[in-house]
């Protein structure tokens, strides 16, 4: 039965095991069902709202757009007029292409339409136009606010040059940027107001420059270019263009190698090296910039060399900047980010914002519309909100998908949870069955203990019984006073049995003496004659000593057999009082078998 009872226990816990499993899939499905349901709701209300945010972000796109434009348009049209009064007001237009922003620039016509500024103006306003676009662009794109200009008053008509100088001084001051203007107009009459250095010599003897003799108020850590060194570039033997905050202007006469100072800034910051940079007859030339702190960036061209540039980085000492485990040289055609890092002069959208090509005056209106919004960062904020219509639609067909499959999803686990059916019941039932089963156990003992019982009562049945014929047989027993005679004349018995005790033994101490003097009677009277004399008197003594001791031995030995035949008298005077029993052990018995081979219980014991 209890072999029975554990394969019954083994295979409920074996079904409570599978129903446990079946309950962590069925949690599982609640907890996904839940899930599901929650993000069904949700997508589906996003999807029933996305008419309403469409419209939300498109209009605060379009209350951007005409905020941000129409800033522009009252600051570049303030620019243009000052340096060319009365010329038309400037106009922008910020579309959108291919999902991108882009600005239209023009003119306003009286009649109310529109004109392009490239195609349609003269390059004076160019020229103007340009340079407040390098200027935005310099601040807008969020990097080092440096420009250097070169011939960007090309098209400027000589009396309208200072105006154009006013325009870059007051704008450079109001945004923070430090100018370098290239010109062949002669800008001395703006001393006084901005640094004006001059390019001096001739290409054949080695061009100098010859900067302000006042040095410029720098303070360490103010961000800039502090000077510029040319070491055997192109006309340069050795020169240094000193530069201070604000706007700086190198002049001189046409082809002396004012470029130059271009050329050597974009093969710095640019990567735009040449061997023709390298001045004829030199095995390399040398561009050292003026940094805060008194560092040196300097940049090394070497022709047939690897690497061919060196960009390196340098200490008021002279030795190589190491930072953080970093050594700041590095050779290659490409700028290195650490350049690029230092001094924030990099091209934006491709563009080359910072230093201007002598050759490309005409800054962002010959590019696309959407380059001209990136590169100004006009329309950032709307470009911001069409990222965010984009992400909304996105998401609106995510949540699409996600309630066509999340609904077939649903169905399957709706269905999962029907075919695991009634896991509670199961699980009671379970309970139910143990339990009965824990009762079962509990009857199993029960019954062993019953069968113990049993096996005692049986026992204790034989031993009622056997007390009873016991007492059966206790009940032909005399009474107390019979007893009492009994147990006197037991006691008298058991003073006889003692006494016969010591009579036995001297009884069989008895018989050992007979049987000795019945082996001395057996010897001769007389000796047999002996040839020693002396022998035969120790032989005489001898004989006459064991007849004494015969005699003795005779003696005893009748007393022995007076006292053996009072013995045996005493014994069955004892054994007749006793009703023919031993007096001692109670088993009849004789005076002859007393005496000879009975024994006692205890004695067989």
């Amino acid at each position: 039965m209890t072999q029975a009872l554990a394969t019954i226990g083994r295979e409920l816990e074996r079904l409570a095991a599978g129903v446990s499993r079946a309950r962590g899939r069925e949690d599982g499905h609640r907890q996904r069902e839940a899930v599901l349901e929650r993000d069904i709701a949700l997508a589906k209300a996003r999807i029933a709202v996305k008419g309403d945010v469409e419209a939300f972000i498109e209009a605060v796109q379009a209350e951007a757009s005409r905020r941000n434009v129409a800033a522009f348009e009252t600051l570049l049209t303030a620019l243009v007029q000052e340096v060319l009064p009365g010329e038309k007001p400037v106009v922008l237009d910020l579309t959108t292409e291919r999902g991108l922003a882009a600005l239209d620039i023009g003119l306003a016509r009286p009649d109310g339409s529109r004109e392009d500024v490239l195609e349609d103006n003269g390059g004076a306003l160019t020229n103007v136009v340009g340079m407040a676009l390098r200027l935005i662009a310099v601040v807008k794109a969020g990097v080092g606010r440096f420009l250097a200009l070169d011939e960007a008053d090309c098209w400027i008509a000589p009396d309208r040059v200072p105006a154009f100088y006013r325009v870059l001084e007051d704008g450079a001051a109001r945004l923070g940027v430090q100018c370098l203007a290239i010109s062949h107009h002669d800008l001395s009459a703006f001393e006084g107001r901005f640094r004006v250095a001059r390019v001096a010599g001739l290409v054949a003897d080695g061009v100098t420059i010859a900067g302000p003799a006042e040095a410029a108020a720098w303070s360490d850590d103010m961000p800039g270019l502090r000077s510029i060194r040319l070491v055997d570039v192109q006309a340069f033997a050795d020169a240094t263009l000193p530069l201070g905050p604000g706007v700086n202007a190198l002049i001189g006469p046409n082809n002396r190698g004012k470029s130059t100072i271009i050329r050597a800034l974009r093969a710095v910051f640019y990567g735009e090296g040449r061997d023709a940079l390298v001045r004829a007859g030199a095995g390399a030339c040398t561009v050292e910039l003026g940094l805060a702190r008194g560092r040196i960036l300097r940049f090394n061209r070497t022709p047939k060399r690897t690497p061919v540039n060196l960009w390196s980085l340098h200490e008021v000492d002279g030795s190589v900047v190491e930072e953080d485990g970093t050594r700041f040289e590095t050779g290659g055609r490409a700028v290195p980010d650490w350049v690029e890092r230092l001094c924030g002069i990099v091209k934006v959208e491709g563009l080359d914002v910072h230093v201007a090509h002598q050759k490309f005056p005409v800054f962002l209106l010959g590019e696309p519309a959407s380059k001209r919004s990136a590169v100004l960062s006009i329309g950032q904020e709307s470009a911001y909100l069409r990222e965010m219509l984009a992400i909304h639609r996105e998401r609106t067909a995510r949540d699409q998908t996600l309630v066509r499959l999340g609904e077939r999803e649903l169905g399957e686990i709706r269905d999962a949870l029907a075919r695991l059916g009634d896991l509670a019941g199961i699980e009671m039932s379970l309970a139910e069955e143990r339990d009965a089963l824990a009762n079962l156990h509990a009857g199993a003992r029960r019954v062993v203990d019953l069968e113990g019982a049993h096996a005692r009562l049986t026992t204790a049945v034989r031993r009622l019984a056997a007390a009873r014929g016991r007492s059966e047989a206790l009940l032909e027993l005399p009474g107390p006073e019979a007893l009492a005679g009994i147990s006197e004349r037991l006691a008298k018995a058991n003073a006889r049995s003692a006494l016969v005790d010591r009579l036995i033994a001297a009884s069989r101490r008895s018989a050992g003496a007979s049987a000795r003097a019945a082996a001395l009677a057996e010897l001769p009277d007389d000796l047999p004659p002996l040839r020693d004399a002396g022998a035969a008197d120790r032989s005489a003594r001898e004989l006459a000593r064991l007849r004494k001791a015969l005699d003795a031995a005779r003696g005893r030995a009748g007393e022995a057999e007076r006292r053996i035949a009072a013995i045996k008298g005493a014994i069955e005077g004892l054994i007749e009082a006793g009703g023919g029993l031993c007096p001692a052990c109670g088993a009849p018995v004789d005076a002859a078998a007393l005496l000879g081979d009975h024994t006692h219980p205890q004695e067989a014991a």
